[in-house]
């Protein structure tokens, strides 16, 4: 059964260098997602949207606000097993990656 992690990196290039070891080191493509922070332009829609989530962010609206300063990116990866998770975790870990 497939499973996902999320890690955030606080410099892009982190990511980008840890998405490419991942995929060095047999990783399939479609499985490794990068996704850059970025700053959603405002509307009513995504105010409406982001004060809910924020509400329900674990340490409410300041941490969500926190989160969305981030300037890195967030590498999201398919494993398949526990194997796989302390693999990806290991090579994430050495471009700094943290949990999201």
């Amino acid at each position: 059964m497939t499973r996902t992690i999320h890690r955030n990196f606080e410099q892009l290039t982190d990511a980008e260098s840890a998405r490419s070891a991942l995929l060095s080191s047999g990783f399939p493509q479609s499985s490794v997602k990068l996704t850059k922070h970025t700053t959603l332009p405002p509307s009513v829609a995504t105010s409406t949207v982001g004060n809910l989530l924020d509400s329900l962010t674990p340490g409410g609206p300041a941490a969500a606000a926190a989160a969305r300063q981030r300037s890195g990116a967030m590498l999201t990866v398919d494993i398949y097993d526990d194997d796989d998770r302390d693999k990806a975790d290991t090579i994430m870990g050495g471009y700094g990656a943290r949990e999201a």
